[in-house]
């Protein structure tokens, strides 16, 4: 007999809200300044929770779905995480986002 919480998915709601708050809280932990800046950090960390909540767990665990809500969690902050780093080193490479029009040069 399968335990109650295993086979279970998560709402997609709720895989917006954990890479919400994960991005959030990650802009918050590297001191970003501005609200495009936390905005952008907040998507991408719900595009992260996804790929991982919903991608990996489908690869690791098979298309059955039968993976824990622990699993499912675990994964989509992780894969958050992995974005808003990637999403750092590209800063660092190229520079944050501007949010004003740059004026044109004669």
């Amino acid at each position: 007999m399968e335990a109650p919480w295993q086979g279970a998915s998560i709402h997609p709601l709720i895989i917006c809200a954990v890479g919400a708050a994960t991005g959030w809280l990650g802009g918050f932990l590297m001191g970003s300044a501005g609200r495009i800046v936390r905005i952008e950090e907040m998507l991408v960390g719900v595009f992260g929770a996804f790929i991982g909540g919903d991608f990996l767990l489908s690869q690791f665990v098979g298309p059955t779905g039968s993976g824990t809500v622990v699993q499912s969690l675990g994964l989509a902050v992780g894969g958050a995480v992995v974005l808003l780093l990637l999403l750092r080193t590209m800063r660092g490479a190229v520079g944050p986002l501007k949010s004003k029009k740059s004026r044109v040069r004669r």
